[in-house]
């Protein structure tokens, strides 16, 4: 009789409903609807299911590789051609790069916190907001705004991503890491270093 009731009771806590939580990348739960907007801008989900819960937790899609010497230096090239100036080759280059013309650009332009990042690491690293082609974004040189005419750095890096935002590190030994998706530019930054 009593091992009945264990039986019992053992199937009924497997069958019932398990609670559906939401996590962001610092670990907090979220409402399903920022969730999903995280989802839409690029990041990736992983659930993780245990006896009560089952957890979905978002993280960077990301991608690290590295260039040999002649590549890295005909990538730098380029990218000193789309930015019209020399790179010093002991800098990392961070590029931010924009498919559209929108608020997400002026934020970035404006994001007082990212560019007083970047002064203090202006000996190690130049950062770039660069839109395609077809973007309808204008160059401003004065706040770092400049076009790839080529889409070198989409056809290259990043010609099966559909979305509208995308970053690139290169560090100066050719390695690079690609941030696929809307992320916080400073995040970019700190993933440089």
């Amino acid at each position: 009789m009593i091992s009945l009731y264990f039986v019992s009771t053992n199937a009924y806590s497997q069958n019932a409903k398990k609670v559906v939580k939401y996590v962001d990348l610092k670990g907090n739960y979220i409402s399903e609807k920022k969730y999903n907007s995280y989802l839409h801008d690029g990041f990736l989900s992983k659930a993780f299911e245990n006896y009560a819960t089952i957890d979905h937790n978002l993280y960077m899609n990301t991608y690290e590789s590295k260039l040999t010497p002649t590549e890295y230096v005909q990538v730098k090239l380029m990218i000193e051609k789309i930015v019209a100036k020399k790179i010093d080759s002991n800098k990392t280059i961070l590029i931010h790069l924009y498919n559209k013309n929108n608020k997400k650009l002026q934020h970035d332009i404006n994001y007082k916190r990212y560019w007083k990042s970047q002064k203090k690491y202006s000996n190690r690293a130049e950062s770039f907001l660069i839109g395609n082609n077809d973007s309808g974004i204008l160059p401003n040189p004065e706040n770092h705004v400049y076009i790839d005419s080529y889409n070198f750095l989409d056809n290259t890096f990043f010609k099966n991503s559909e979305l509208d935002y995308n970053h690139l590190i290169f560090k100066p030994d050719g390695t690079y890491k690609l941030y696929l998706g809307n992320y916080n530019i400073l995040s970019v930054l700190d993933g440089a270093f």
